[in-house]
């Protein structure tokens, strides 16, 4: 049976509060009251669609890691290959470092993740495989086109994301 509309509703209403709360508060987390009382619902409510506090971050995470996708996306729009699309990709993500705006949102939401991360590991990865999707297929298109020799886009993805994520730690 397919979820009702209320109960997606409420869904994505937990996990923009749960969103709105850690913009807020920063990397001091929330809680369970925490979400309910900014989204207005009830602890009922809350176990409806989340099992605990880590279920609702993983969710958090992947809506987050989605729109961290299509931002990404947004700034290799105008990349005229590979190699401007895989500079571009690094310059959005160092923005996390460097621009304070762009890190209120990501910053405690990658916290929250990263604490859940040992009892989720499988999920998580899911959620980050989204950011790195843009990157991987620059990579991709650049071998194919020969831009890049020896390439091997998701390995080497992963190599540029933890340069480019030390970075983005050390600042944070």
């Amino acid at each position: 049976m397919p979820p009702s509309e209320e109960s997606v509703d409420e869904s994505e209403v937990l996990i923009k509060a749960a969103l709105h709360i850690l913009r807020v508060k920063g990397d001091t987390g929330f809680t369970v009251n925490d979400v309910l009382g900014e989204a207005g619902l009830r602890t009922r409510a809350f176990y409806r669609h989340f099992a605990s506090k880590d279920d609702l971050v993983i969710a958090a995470f992947a809506e987050g890691a989605k729109a961290e996708a299509i931002r990404l996306r947004k700034r290799m729009a105008h990349a005229s290959g590979p190699l401007e699309g895989v500079v571009a990709w690094i310059d959005a993500r160092l923005e996390l470092g460097f621009d304070q705006r762009v890190a209120a949102n990501l910053r405690p939401l990658s916290q929250e993740a990263e604490r859940a991360h040992g009892r989720f590991p499988a999920h998580l990865r899911l959620a980050f495989d989204r950011t790195l999707a843009p990157l991987i297929e620059q990579l991709q298109q650049g071998q194919l086109e020969g831009t890049f020799g020896d390439v091997s886009p998701v390995e080497d993805a992963l190599a540029i994301h933890q340069v480019v994520w030390g970075v983005v730690e050390q600042r944070w």
